[in-house]
């Protein structure tokens, strides 16, 4: 990017757009993750320990509500309902949490495992499954609560899990590449899994929404893509920065991801993004991209930077408004509403954006 560009890219998109209607509120603590149901219910993680809860409604009428289910919060999902959301815990609990504040424990790891933490989570509609990772293993429970079993094969500690969009397959990140495991019949689970191999720390994977292509991001700064079900690689490399999200398009055209100063996106065709660089829009400066979300309609990616900022931008266009200027705590949790009117931030401080969008870019 020319420095010029980059300075006139910075210097308008420091003005909130017009169509643009921000809220502010203030957490207890860090944001850890922000979750948003079909039903409009925001979920919080908070690095306090608590979690917040609040119906996304018109911006006047927003209040936050926490409440302490002990444990730390570490990751949460929308549930396989749509209405609730999927909570683990540092003391291995997996909870589903209602929009009514109704609690029901799903799992508890037993106090005499060595770890305990339930890092990463994944629930799908498709097949009613939901799946935890704690260590080396992966729990997998079906729509009723039952726990079906685990999968304890993997080579090191999970970092993350993924279900394929027909929720029959999951994909689990771990050092040396992800784990795929094939779950047509839940009732049994698999002994043996296909491991897609390649040398680094995977600590994000997810699969397309048309089920072709499966993308992991690794801690030495970089992408790795198989083509499915041929398995067939691809590297993505180049970034400055650690790519902490990821995030595709509903049609499974155009893949959003963090780590640089710009949000960046990659065109996914018949071969996949072989030799083509990724399109990129919302320069701002001395700000690396920490968080992205695509709409849920749209082609209109939205990225939470290391400065606060937060923009929404145009895949084929490549130009962004701005959304929320920066004020400072970096964003750390981004996620539209699933009628793509609203976006909701929260940040490193506990400061929490929620931005009604009139138009989009």
């Amino acid at each position: 990017m020319s420095e010029s560009l980059a300075s006139t890219i910075d210097h308008g998109t420091r003005v909130i757009a017009p169509q643009v209607r921000l809220r502010h509120l203030q957490g207890p603590a860090d944001v850890i993750f922000v979750t948003v149901t079909a039903g409009r219910q925001v979920f919080f993680g908070f690095g306090d320990g608590s979690v917040g809860t609040m119906p996304l409604q018109s911006a006047s009428t927003l209040s936050l509500e926490t409440l302490a289910l002990g444990g730390l919060p570490i990751c949460g999902t929308t549930d396989v309902d749509g209405a609730s959301v999927l909570l683990g815990f540092d003391d291995g609990r997996l909870l589903s949490l209602a929009a009514g504040l109704e609690v029901e424990t799903l799992l508890a790891l037993p106090e005499t495992r060595s770890e305990r933490w339930i890092n990463a989570l994944a629930a799908t509609p498709a097949s009613g499954l939901r799946a935890c990772a704690s260590g080396r293993s992966v729990w997998v429970l079906d729509a009723g609560g039952v726990l079906l079993g685990s999968l304890a094969e993997h080579p090191s500690t999970v970092s993350d899990v993924c279900f394929s969009p027909d929720g029959r397959s999951l994909a689990v990140a771990h050092y040396g590449g992800v784990s795929v495991w094939e779950l047509d019949d839940a009732s049994v689970l698999p002994e043996r899994r296909q491991l897609l191999a390649w040398h680094g720390s995977h600590t994000r994977v997810r699969w397309s929404p048309d089920g072709r292509f499966l993308v992991s991001a690794l801690q030495e700064n970089e992408l790795h893509c198989w083509r499915m079900p041929q398995a067939k690689g691809m590297r993505m490399s180049g970034y400055p920065a650690k790519i902490r999200s990821l995030s595709w398009t509903a049609d499974g055209r155009c893949l959003a991801v963090s780590g640089a100063d710009t949000v960046t996106t990659w065109s996914f065709g018949a071969e996949g993004p072989s030799a083509r660089p990724p399109g990129e829009f919302g320069y701002v400066h001395e700000g690396v991209v920490h968080q992205v979300a695509a709409h849920p309609s749209e082609h209109v990616v939205a990225g939470g930077y290391s400065d606060g900022t937060v923009l929404a931008g145009s895949i084929e266009r490549e130009t962004a408004i701005m959304v929320r200027p920066g004020e400072g705590a970096a964003v750390s949790a981004l996620a539209w509403a699933p009628q793509g009117d609203a976006l909701v931030a929260g940040s490193r401080a506990g400061e929490i954006a929620v931005c009604f969008v009139d138009a989009l870019c």
